[in-house]
């Protein structure tokens, strides 16, 4: 362990502790030419402060960083501001750490760990953010006092003890901060239209469907863990659908949804309503997750929602932050709706193979022709790997490979079924067993993204899930949950529930569950039977408070106590201290040399604690207090 560092070296360390961690913040957000450089700098940095230092040219770094900041500007456009500007300042902090340092430029780069966290924000608000947020302001606190210290005297020596003194005491100025925080974050105003709304991230996310699916898509997304939704509702099933987009035309290789025109009459449901609650993570696409069948679903907050006839939900804008939003869904695998069939019978140019096949699996009824096509799928196999991509997919999975995942599967029986003229669609979403009983939700994650089939059969929509069952088994093993995983991630959704979540709605319904209690003719009596005890111990408490502080302020401090023996010892021998005399320049004017001596010895002692705004202990005092009685 260290025992003395300068002010100027624990600056330094803390610059570089903060820059380190804003980078650990964006890490996974920036570009990563933007990564390596700022790591390259940083490390230079390091090299240059604590082990060789070599001087660096302020102009050409004034100059990379014009440069820098006239490349993002060529990058910005309206969909895309906050990257641009991410990466630009995690370079110019990696230029600032390369500089000759003095206060102003460690001001500049708490400046821009600011401008990186709250850039974060505007991409993702996490529970990860949280953290960071809770350590950068106890960081931030501590930089500061230490720059005050910088400000007097860069070379001041801060040994061991003083420096956790000074960790813990900081600290306290945060912790006291937490209470008023809090309150804030429940009374303050909110509206649906953030000030800063403008900044989101828009466009296609990293994962999860665009508006159309190619054979082999799936197969990628199902390679990550990401958490998609949560559907707080009972458990009901061992699995359950989203439903997310309806795909009626396919070229051979793309699905893709033309049906503009639509010409449907009323839909009769059959079975129970259930109600239920989304929490859906960022999409950056319009298209809303629902709970197949949906009936009806509320408006998330700050969007408009549209329902098309084929019981898909869009919104106005890209999802760019978390949304919550009601619904009610019917669980069905069957629904009666009159449409107008052709949409529904188009097909690519298809080799005689597949058009032989369709034609062995024909029955006389429709439904059995669903179901010998479905039987027959269910003897290929399930892989996520070496997946037909040849420029005839489709064909290589039904007679070459005998193998694929869910839209291979989907998209075959589709096609058989629109060979034998049964119309059929494709309906894209997500299929999870995965069911949280502490929380009370389903979780879906990107591994859990399915396609399945739609049947139009004697004026109803039958489902069909043609891959076989082996594949919720293969899903699974991509995300083998344990017990710590599983906390996380309830802890991750009440963060979520009422943190992220927390809105203007939630404010008034808070309110009102007050109001109604404050209300109730039962606390009335109540309140008024004990109305004059609430008073009377306000009374206690305000009269304990005012003792204790009198007596706080009555209580003198070994300082204050020390000084005081002192001039009564130096009044006993005719020494009387004036009112604007400082200590030393009062014992050097004793005229006895023994007296003087040892009043001098205790005053320099004296002052090496007042002096340097260190607290005397009990140990001190006894000590000093010796001194004063060598007198």
């Amino acid at each position: 362990m260290f025992k003395n560092l300068t002010v100027d070296k624990l600056v330094k360390i803390n610059a570089y502790v903060g820059s380190i961690t804003a980078y650990g913040i964006v890490f996974s957000k920036l570009s990563v030419i933007y990564s390596i450089l700022f790591l390259f700098l940083f490390f230079v940095g390091l090299y240059r402060d604590f082990y060789r230092p070599f001087n660096i040219s302020r102009l050409v770094l004034n100059i990379l960083g014009i440069g820098f900041v006239l490349m993002m500007i060529l990058q910005i456009n309206p969909e895309n501001i906050v990257q641009p500007a991410i990466d630009t300042i995690t370079a110019l902090l990696g230029l600032k750490l390369l500089e000759e340092k003095k206060f102003r430029d460690y001001m500049q780069i708490f400046l821009m760990i600011t401008l990186i966290l709250s850039g974060y924000t505007l991409l993702s608000i996490s529970m990860l953010f949280l953290l960071y947020l809770v350590f950068y302001t106890f960081f931030l606190n501590y930089g500061i006092i230490l720059l005050s210290f910088y400000g007097k005297d860069p070379n001041m020596q801060i040994d061991q003890k003083q420096l956790k003194s000074l960790i813990v005491k900081t600290s306290v100025i945060p912790l006291l901060a937490i209470p008023m925080t809090v309150f804030l974050f429940f009374i303050l105003p909110r509206t649906n239209y953030p000030m800063l709304n403008f900044l989101q991230a828009q466009g296609k996310g990293k994962t999860g469907f665009s508006d159309k699916v190619s054979l082999g898509d799936v197969s990628s997304i199902q390679q990550d863990n990401s958490v998609v939704a949560r559907v707080v509702m009972p458990k009901v099933s061992n699995e359950l659908y989203l439903r997310g987009l309806v795909l009626d035309y396919f070229d051979g290789r793309n699905w893709d949804s033309k049906n503009v025109a639509f010409t449907y009459k009323p839909t009769r449901f059959y079975g129970n309503k259930i109600s239920h609650i989304i929490y859906l993570e960022p999409t950056y696409q319009q298209y809303i997750l629902t709970v197949d069948v949906p009936y009806t679903i509320s408006q998330p907050s700050g969007f408009l929602v549209f329902k098309y006839p084929d019981f898909t939900y869009k919104v106005d804008k890209p999802i760019t932050s978390k949304i919550r939003y009601e619904g009610e869904s019917i669980l069905t695998n069957v629904y009666q709706q009159t449409i107008n069939p052709s949409i529904y019978l188009q097909i690519p140019n298809l080799s005689d193979d597949i058009k032989t096949l369709a034609e062995k699996l024909k029955k006389d009824k429709p439904e059995k022709t669903a179901r010998e096509i479905f039987n027959y799928l269910q003897t290929f196999s399930y892989s996520l790997e070496n997946l037909p991509v040849g420029s005839n997919p489709l064909e290589d999975f039904l007679f070459k490979y005998k193998k694929g995942n869910c839209e291979f599967f989907a998209s075959a029986m589709a096609v058989l079924l629109r060979v034998n003229g049964i119309p059929s669609r494709l309906v894209v979403g997500y299929k999870t067993t995965d069911y949280n009983t502490t929380g009370g939700y389903y979780i879906f994650r990107e591994k859990d993204a399915h396609v399945w089939v739609e049947a139009y059969i004697d004026d109803q929509w039958i489902k069909y899930d043609p891959t076989p069952p082996v594949r919720n088994l293969i899903v699974e093993q991509l995300y083998k949950k344990t017990k710590i995983k599983e906390f996380f991630e309830l802890v991750d959704y009440y963060y979520t529930t009422f943190i992220v979540n927390y809105d203007f709605s939630k404010q008034v319904e808070l309110v009102n569950k007050i109001k109604s209690g404050l209300t109730t003719p039962k606390f009335k009596e109540n309140f008024e039977f004990n109305k004059n005890l609430v008073v009377l111990s306000i009374g206690f408490a305000l009269f304990v408070y005012l003792i204790i502080t009198i007596l706080k302020h009555q209580r003198k401090t070994y300082e204050e106590k020390l000084l005081e023996m002192f001039l009564k010892k130096m009044k006993k021998y005719g020494y009387i201290k004036s009112e604007n005399e400082g200590l030393e320049e009062f014992v050097s004017k004793i005229d006895k040399q023994e007296i003087r001596e040892v009043a001098l010895n205790f005053v320099r002692q004296y002052e090496n604690f007042v002096f340097k705004d260190k607290k005397i202990s009990k140990e001190d005092y006894l000590r000093l207090s010796a001194v004063l009685e060598s007198l």
